[in-house]
């Protein structure tokens, strides 16, 4: 017996692999198909073309060339091609940059500012604002809850988008039920985030063919039915530490109320649907390659996107990885006034200010707020290391500490989203001169 071994593009779940191996074994020539890693291993009689392998992984969706069959194992490299990565990672951060720089806004940190004057019709309302930040950060899940190689099947996406919704209501219930109760402190908060971010570290891994972990996950939970997958991955979603989801959580909490609380979370979660919707709709709407194409667009997405939830798990922790590549030259210096080194910035959508400060002398940080740049994820400041949560209202907002200890301590946004430094260094002749 004979054996060819073929890449294939496009594998993502148990239901893709049974597809494959089926649609092979319609071959009277192939007694035997084992796929791992993304790649088949095909035991055959006779004669078997490549042409042939290639004509039945491409009529039902996936993708293979001449390229990616051979009869020597070591010679396939399973992992997406080095440039096929660098390119879309490319892509995607220049797309970010210029969203940023010429637009003004960074497109992950598109949350309205909640508060408990908000109508349930605002609550819709925001859903539907927030759904671009939906899309962004839970885009790529979206399309992992819905891949099928049927055609057009549209069930899968309305499951996913039913288990966000329910998800999102239930929860609203419970925390409005649990009201004042409910505080996370930092450290579960964080823990919470690292075990997310490294969860979609490992689905990007899994996408990029670097790991194979999902069949022996799909086993343990039996789940068998796709369509039920779909539905699971949406209640799952519910559990994202997203800062729209965080946001609408701690207005739930004020209500005390679990009705009240499951349906903010309900008519939030609503607004989010059409747009989700729509993505799973236009997906379905894609043939053959141009599937395979934005199914590694969404893994590289997830790998990107797991970076940042790590970032912001560790940041929660107290740990920021950027202080060893931090530039002081640019950081904002203070002047003394009245007892106090004053320091004075005008809040910005995307960020806050870096900021150098001399050694147990009161600090006095005054911050310009237009009414414009006040989002619900720049609203409130936090200094972990001085014990500082300030929430941040239009006009101007002071924040007083004392640093006691030379070092550079991170404040971040609520949701650590936003990220600035502040110096502490003790020497006096550093202020004296120019700034």
């Amino acid at each position: 017996m004979k054996i060819k071994y073929v890449k294939i593009d496009g594998i993502h779940c148990e239901h893709c692999i049974n597809t494959i191996t089926n649609e092979l074994l319609k071959n009277k020539n192939i007694k035997k198909v084992i796929i791992k890693n993304n790649i088949a291993h095909i035991s055959y009689n006779g004669d078997l073309s490549n042409k042939e392998i290639i004509k039945i992984i491409k009529k039902i969706d996936y993708f293979t060339k001449e390229e990616y069959i051979c009869d020597n194992l070591k010679k396939l490299d399973n992992r997406i091609e080095l440039k096929e990565f660098a390119i879309i990672t490319f892509i995607i951060v220049f797309i970010w940059f210029l969203i940023n720089k010429l637009i003004g806004f960074n497109i992950f940190n598109i949350i309205p500012n909640i508060d408990s004057n908000i109508t349930y019709g605002m609550l819709f309302l925001t859903g539907v604002l927030t759904s671009i930040h939906c899309v962004s950060m839970c885009g790529a899940i979206n399309l992992i809850a819905i891949i099928d190689s049927e055609k057009k099947n549209y069930k899968k996406t309305i499951l996913y988008n039913l288990g966000r919704v329910i998800a999102y209501t239930i929860i609203g219930g419970i925390v409005g039920g649990i009201g004042s109760v409910l505080s996370f402190n930092d450290t579960i908060k964080g823990i919470i985030i690292l075990i997310a971010g490294v969860i979609m570290l490992l689905m990007s891994f899994n996408m990029l063919g670097i790991l194979d972990f999902r069949l022996s996950i799909i086993r343990k939970l039996k789940i068998r039915n796709k369509s039920n997958n779909a539905l699971i991955i949406g209640l799952l979603n519910g559990l994202m530490p997203c800062g729209p989801l965080q946001a609408m959580q701690v207005y739930a909490l004020s209500t005390s109320s679990i009705l009240k609380g499951a349906l903010s979370m309900f008519l939030f979660s609503l607004g989010t649907v059409p747009l989700m919707l729509f993505v799973g709709v236009f997906y379905n709407l894609i043939k053959g390659k141009g599937k395979i194409i934005i199914n590694k667009i969404a893994s590289v997405l997830i790998f990107i996107l797991s970076i940042v939830m790590l970032n912001r798990g560790l940041l929660a922790l107290g740990f920021d990885i950027t202080k060893v590549f931090s530039d002081y030259g640019n950081y904002t210096k203070t002047s003394i006034i009245d007892d106090y080194q004053v320091v004075e910035f005008d809040l910005g959508y995307n960020n806050y200010e870096d900021i150098i400060v001399q050694k147990d002398i009161p600090v006095r940080m005054i911050i310009h707020v237009d009414k414009k740049y006040l989002t619900g994820c720049n609203s409130e400041i936090v200094i972990n290391d001085f014990g500082i949560k300030k929430k941040l209202a239009v006009g101007d907002n002071i924040i007083e500490f004392i640093p006691t200890k030379t070092g550079t301590y991170t404040y971040t946004c609520w949701m650590e989203m936003i990220k600035n430094n502040i110096k502490v260094i003790d020497n006096k002749k550093y202020f004296e001169g120019d700034k």
